[in-house]
């Protein structure tokens, strides 16, 4: 315990089986999905578009839900730390279901309806979760070897999930379950979480309308951004890996892992020679950089290449208010802490510029090959992530 009543261990351990989960499941789900739309409809195009279109659903139910999560904060954060975990874990649990054909999910138009409710549960759960600011910003401090080593195994977590839908029966399946096991253990150690209460004042009609107020614009706009990049990064780009790989689970596995290993690795380094070289606050830098990283993105065509250019970017990707984290492949505003009523909004927005992508995904995917759509939406995040770095090294954030 500290001195303000935080359970560190809890909140590590809270943490780490939350995030373990996700970096096993989170994204292969979307992988999963368009496999079985893949072998439902026997067309890249319609499968890829489907697959959009239910990534759009989770983020229109984050976008609806937000405020209502925002507003229920007064009843205290251990409270919505739990249901969010709950959700989380049911949400895979209803994606295996569906996957295996049980129960409801059985039948075409039964596992059509069993991904559309993994999406809402899933959308529910990123807009419940929100871990308090007091206990991000005291918690997350373990002793440093001991996190190294945490960190080590939640990135190898992937390539254990390549490994398992490979050799195993009905593999797919088992590491659903498995994840979701590991995330409803997470439950027990929030229970012992210091519990927090936050006050969220706008009405929710009120807080819809703060996307559209001129003070607003420069945070609205960059949080869209930042959503366009965020669909791209663990919708898209993850898609066009496992083509690129062959539909090969243990290569995909094996880039993912291998790209967090060596981001563990050079991104401490790469922070120190930016402060050495007086660059930590270039604009011009951070724009560069940003743009390259999905270039590079682009012109990966092989494992190695993919592994390069992923490592590229999450190394120079500079701390912000919102932040993609790419072991627990989730993407969030604040760090996913609750600071105030401009969180919620980034939040809103984000989930905003995710269906926004999404739409135009879903309708190319109707017009073009795949390997032009991927190409298209790798562009636009590019340019979404130039936009981005300019307005935010201008400052049109409303201060608060």
């Amino acid at each position: 315990m500290t001195s303000n009543g935080v359970n560190e261990p809890a909140l590590h351990a809270h943490r780490f089986l939350l995030r373990a989960g996700l970096s096993m499941a989170n994204l292969f789900a979307w992988v999963f999905l368009f496999e079985y739309f893949t072998a439902l409809s026997g067309d890249l195009g319609r499968a890829l578009a489907g697959t959009a279109l239910l990534y759009a659903l989770a983020q229109f139910i984050t976008f609806v839900a937000t405020p209502i999560s925002a507003a229920h904060l007064r009843r205290g954060t251990k409270h919505s730390i739990i249901w969010g975990v709950v959700f989380a874990a049911a949400a895979f649990v209803v994606l295996g279901a569906t996957l295996a054909g049980y129960g409801f999910a059985s039948g075409e138009n039964g596992a059509v309806w069993g991904a559309a409710a993994f999406a809402v549960l899933f959308g529910t759960y990123r807009a419940l979760y929100w871990v308090p600011y007091a206990l991000a910003q005291t918690g997350i401090r373990p002793h440093l070897h001991m996190r190294a080593y945490l960190e080590v195994l939640i990135a190898l977590m992937p390539l254990f999930a390549g490994i398992t839908i490979a050799s195993a029966g009905f593999g797919h399946i088992r590491l659903l379950f498995g994840a979701s096991a590991l995330i409803a253990l997470s439950v027990i150690p929030a229970f012992f979480l210091a519990d927090t209460r936050e006050k969220f004042s706008w009405p929710y009609v009120y807080a819809f309308r703060q996307l559209w107020r001129y003070r607003n614009h420069g945070l609205v706009l960059r949080s869209m951004l930042d959503g366009l990049q965020g669909a791209a990064l663990f919708l898209a780009w993850p898609l066009a890996i496992f083509l690129i790989v062959e539909g090969s689970y243990v290569t995909l596995g094996f880039v993912f892992s291998m790209t967090l290993l060596f981001i563990l690795l050079f991104r401490r380094a790469y922070a120190w020679m930016l402060g050495a070289a007086g660059l930590r606050d270039s604009a011009t830098l951070h724009t560069v950089v940003a743009v390259t990283g999905w270039i590079a993105r682009l012109a990966a065509g092989t494992p190695v290449g993919i592994v390069v250019a992923d490592v590229y970017s999450y190394t120079t990707q500079p701390e912000r208010g919102v932040r993609a984290d790419p072991f627990s492949h989730e993407h969030a505003s604040d760090r996913g802490t609750f600071v105030d009523e401009y969180t919620a909004l980034k939040e809103i927005a984000l989930a905003l510029g995710k269906i926004m992508f999404c739409v135009v995904i879903f309708l190319l995917a109707f017009i073009f090959d795949l390997p032009i759509v991927f190409a298209i939406a790798l562009g636009i995040a590019a340019f979404a992530s130039g936009v981005s770095a300019v307005i935010g090294k201008r400052g049109f954030s409303p201060t608060y």
